[in-house]
């Protein structure tokens, strides 16, 4: 029987809490894993544990140094449990809101590896199939981009990522997830996603953590977006020369002119070799276990597990990529898959969260916001008009009626050998019905016309 001793308390958050935990497997095999349970009453949780077990699976065929593994699903006391490799760093975010920025040769060299781990997801194929992946993670903000205190990068949350793999349980449709303040413009206003948009969202934790400031909310006009990002770069331009022209690129309005993820890793590491200072694992040396400290100290105990060994009840499963249980392709996959299995149907997917008003876009918030907006912002773009599809309408056609019989309707006989089938009486179509009344108003009108004019011409003969 596996179990789990709960030895310390990681992080505490509004889907429950994150442990440091001892997993005892068969044959005495122990090793440390981080735990995240989840609150029982966590809000949608149909739909997010269908998301974290799309994360496992899609994860289990990136395995990429530089992104977090998600080892497995389990229930642990009534509750769902992730288990994931144990990796000992705060977020991007935390280490800027404790006043430990990154210099810059160690944010080029942070820039580098995220950048790498991107491309790569981006260009990852099925080990099995050799089929594209087409992997976009759609949330990359400062709170998932985690530093150790030995200067190792992890990519975190991939539970909102598109990809394509047949195993795939939740499904997006319209709806365009990730954090508002780290979108790209052409996402926003489309719901059109691209590995571009990755670069994108890249840029601005990046940006913040050269300021210490935030970005803000996107502008979706070319000419203020412009106007934003030269006003923003212009902030670091004496600080960090050699990152603002790889930034400017990479914060570009039209997502076709900014570079791919190993262009931008080759950028940032060459000028990484221009610039002198602190690298990355020395200042991670020094900055992580402060923050870390902090944070364990404000940290509480939500799920009460602290010190307990339990044991692993019956895992949730994931099923193979083969098995094709629940799957269904993202709305952007072409590529037809078998129906949903009975046993375990397709998620439904959760109704759409109204975003705050888009245009125009304010002043960017004060950082203490930033850190409590939802982790995930959902806007439905829904489906064109009919009115307005490029498909034109089929123009309405009429048929001449059918012949009367000669002695009234009856019941339809034996056709003689050789007869002409009938065809169906056609349904009139609306608009055929539109011109129908038009035409008989109007007759109506001109018979009335002439009533009354007949009317007043007797009235003078009297």
């Amino acid at each position: 029987m596996r179990s789990l001793t709960f030895q310390r308390l990681l992080g505490s958050g509004a889907f429950g809490s994150v442990y440091l935990a001892e997993l005892a497997a068969d044959r005495g095999v122990r090793r440390q894993v981080a735990v995240k349970v989840l609150l029982r009453d966590h809000g949608n949780g149909d739909m997010f544990m269908s998301r974290v077990r799309d994360e496992a699976r899609l994860l289990g065929l990136l395995a990429d140094d530089h992104i977090l593994k998600v080892l497995e699903l389990a229930k642990v006391e009534g509750r769902d449990a992730v288990l994931m490799e144990f990796v000992e760093g705060v977020d991007l975010n935390a280490n800027v809101e404790g006043g430990f920025r990154p210099p810059p040769r160690a944010l080029a060299e942070l820039g580098a590896a995220v950048a790498g781990a991107l491309h790569r997801a981006h260009c990852a194929v099925h080990p099995s199939t050799g089929e594209p992946l087409n992997v976009i993670h759609r949330d990359v903000k400062p709170a998932n981009v985690m530093v150790t205190s030995r200067g190792s990068v992890k990519l975190l949350d991939f539970g909102v990522a598109r990809a394509r793999f047949e195993a795939r349980e939740s499904h997006t449709g319209q709806f365009v997830l990730g954090t508002l303040n780290y979108m790209a413009p052409e996402y926003i206003v489309t719901g059109d996603v691209s590995p571009a948009a990755d670069l994108y969202g890249l840029a601005l934790p990046l940006w913040e953590a050269a300021s210490g400031d935030v970005f803000g909310q996107p502008k979706l006009r070319e000419d203020l977006h412009k106007a934003r990002v030269e006003e923003r770069l212009a902030l670091i331009a004496s600080t960090h020369s050699e990152l603002v022209p790889v930034l400017r690129q990479m914060l570009g309005w039209d997502a076709r002119s900014r570079p791919d993820g190993a262009s931008v890793e080759r950028a940032f590491l060459a000028a990484m070799d221009m610039l002198r200072g602190t690298g990355l694992r020395s200042w991670a040396a020094d900055a992580v276990p402060k923050v870390l400290a902090r944070e364990r100290e404000a940290a509480r105990d939500e799920v009460g597990l602290l010190g307990k060994t339990v044991p692993i009840g019956e895992l949730e499963g994931l099923p193979s990529d083969n098995s094709r249980v629940g799957a269904r392709p993202d709305a952007a996959a072409a590529a037809p898959v078998a129906a949903p299995s009975p046993a375990a149907p397709a998620r439904p997917e959760p109704s759409p969260v109204t975003p705050p008003a888009r245009a125009p876009f304010d002043a960017p918030p004060p950082r203490g916001e930033a850190v409590h907006e939802p982790a995930e912002s959902t806007i439905h773009h829904a489906p064109r008009p009919a009115f307005l599809s490029d498909t034109p309408a089929p123009t309405p056609t009429m048929s001449p009626p059918p012949a009367a019989a000669p002695n009234g309707p009856s019941a339809p006989g034996p056709r003689p050998s050789g007869s002409t089938p009938r065809r169906p009486k056609k349904k009139t179509s609306g608009n055929m019905l539109l011109l129908q009344g038009l035409v008989l108003g109007g007759g109506l009108g001109i018979l009335l016309l002439i009533a009354v004019g007949a009317l007043l011409l007797l009235r003078n003969f009297l």
